[in-house]
């Protein structure tokens, strides 16, 4: 074979270090917008770190920091907070890397906004895990069945992820494959210069994607974080010292404490806050002698949950003796407390559920212990496509469907479980079993009321992309269907519809509750709609957690 005086005369060369030339102009082009991102991200994390006071190295790490919880001051190992199963936890992340942003007592202790009662409790298993006598920080049985103590533990054992130092720098690059692969290379056949092309190719194909692993790490990171200060926003410092006050009041010889912020979260001359408020309007006797401390204390204590908890988490009340039910819920009701779960509205939206109220007693009919809720799904907003509804739904578990017909009927079905399209987009799921139920928010029943189904209907089916479900008995199509057909999304007849706000809406007599007020149709059937074939002004999809809070 006769070759040519210069390798780079030959022209697959030429075409192959022309062609590498420009690939790696555009990568390092790429490079150089990564690097410029991961700055920019990491400027935006320090940033928002430090706005609240934080700082990625602890000032302290051995000793004992002292926290005022709710009016009572605990010493708290700096050594227990910062092991293994510990160091990643909100409750550490907060008291190691953020005491400056948190408020401080008159003695100069940091203060935490929750029941001295949970902190007491937790103070206990971290102390067990410490002196290596549990490997785990867990409530006793007691504690974790009180919803004062498990919701502020289901918050603040959640986990931020940690940053790792980035590993591309280390990845060989693909122009350091092209310095290594000059003329005195043996490129003597198509064959040696097809390897050294797919060489240059993987080397590509690895430096890009070690690229990407910063980037990824940092969005992860800033995510997490951002999570971290929205649940943690209502324990730290406001800009406006008068609200970081702590205000206490004497009732019985006891004194109670909370921060007036807290308090105006409740509502401007809130009964609470007036009782607490050492200037107008307040009460002017400091004392309380009327109410039972217990009374009292209980109240707000829920109080303090309820204006502390993050947006989206399921707030239940207080546990109380069947034989102070009655005088406690008075006296709570009195200083402007309803004894009801709550569930304070993700913002940004008009949402189907109009209230906290609302929405706690929505999620209380799941029978979930410190849950809370995200939405997935928002016709208004994501449009009525079935391939949008499974896009954004994902492999979410615990799915709240909730429909607004006409504003006066109002309705939903929970399914504690996943929506399984089937592989093969031309076919459907087959019903598979999953346990669910119907909701009347509104019209059907006068109040929020479940509709259980029976247990041999509690099935979904879900149609592939390009499928749809056939109604076993009548001419008609849709491309989901819960509880063996009470619930038909897309529907239509023949169909299936092309937005899934076509629905078909039935229930039989024998599984309405009593208290119905809609109509029967001639088959004997009732709806929670305001007629059993609808196009729903609204659908919404909300994956309800089994613990912790994110947004809308």
């Amino acid at each position: 074979m006769t070759m040519p005086a210069s390798l780079s005369d030959c022209p697959s060369v030429a075409r192959l270090i022309s062609d590498c030339d420009a690939s790696l102009d555009a990568l390092r082009e790429q490079e150089t917008r990564a690097r410029d991102g991961a700055k920019q991200l990491a400027e935006d994390i320090m940033a928002s770190v430090a706005a609240k006071g934080g700082v990625w190295q602890p000032p302290e790490t051995t000793g004992e920091v002292l926290v005022n919880a709710g009016g009572v001051v605990f010493p708290v190992s700096r050594r227990g907070l910062l092991m293994p199963l510990m160091r990643k936890r909100y409750i550490s992340v907060l008291l190691m890397h953020f005491a400056d942003g948190l408020p401080r007592d008159s003695s100069g202790h940091v203060y935490l906004e929750v029941s001295s009662a949970y902190f007491d409790a937790f103070l206990d298993a971290l102390t067990l895990y410490e002196t290596g006598r549990a490997n785990t920080v867990t409530l006793h049985t007691s504690k974790a069945a009180d919803p004062a103590c498990a919701e502020y533990d289901s918050l603040f054992m959640r986990e931020v992820g940690v940053f790792s130092p980035s590993e591309y720098q280390q990845q060989k690059r693909p122009d350091a494959v092209m310095a290594n692969t000059g003329d005195d290379q043996p490129w003597d056949s198509a064959a040696a210069l097809d390897e050294a092309t797919q060489q240059y190719i993987d080397a590509a194909e690895r430096w890009m994607r070690a690229l990407s692993k910063p980037l990824k790490t940092l969005w992860r990171l800033k995510e997490d974080i951002k999570a971290f200060l929205a649940a943690m926003e209502h324990f730290m410092k406001t800009p406006d010292d008068g609200d970081n006050a702590l205000l206490s009041v004497t009732i019985l010889g006891r004194q109670v404490v909370i921060m007036k912020s807290t308090l105006c979260r409740l509502g401007a001359n809130h009964p609470l806050l007036t009782r607490f408020s050492d200037t107008p309007p307040n009460w002017p006797d400091r004392h309380i002698r009327q109410t039972p401390a217990k009374h009292f204390i209980t109240t707000v204590e829920f109080a303090r949950r309820i204006a502390t908890m993050p947006k989206g988490q399921l707030i239940h009340p207080p546990l109380l003796d069947d034989s102070e039910r009655r005088l406690c819920i008075e006296d709570m009701e009195m200083y402007g407390i309803a004894y009801a779960p709550i569930c304070h509205l993700p913002p940004g939206g008009d949402f189907i559920v109009k209230s906290g109220e609302e929405w706690g007693s929505v999620l209380d009919l799941t029978e979930k212990q410190q849950s809370s809720v995200s939405l997935l799904y928002k016709s208004s907003r994501d449009g009525g496509d079935w391939d949008t509804l499974l896009d954004k739904v994902g492999d979410a578990s615990g799915l709240m469907f909730l429909i607004n017909h006409n504003d006066t009927h109002r309705f939903g079905a929970f399914v504690d479980g996943q929506l399984k399209p089937p592989a093969d987009t031309d076919q459907t799921s087959g019903n598979y079993k999953v346990q669910q139920f119907l909701i009347s928010i509104s019209g059907a029943y006068p109040k929020i009321t479940k509709i259980p189904i029976p247990e041999a209907q509690q099935v979904v089916e879900v149609a592939g992309r390009h499928a749809s479900l056939n109604a076993n008995n009548m001419d008609y199509r849709g491309k989901m269907s819960i509880g063996r057909g009470y619930l038909w999304l897309a529907w239509a007849s023949p169909g299936p519809a092309d937005d899934v706000r076509s629905m078909h809406q039935w229930v039989a007599r024998d599984d309405l509750p009593d208290g119905y007020l809609g109509q029967f149709n001639s088959n004997g059937n009732g709806t929670l709609a305001a007629d059993w074939h609808l196009t729903a002004k609204e659908i919404e999809v909300w994956h309800v957690h089994g613990g912790g809070a994110t947004s809308a």
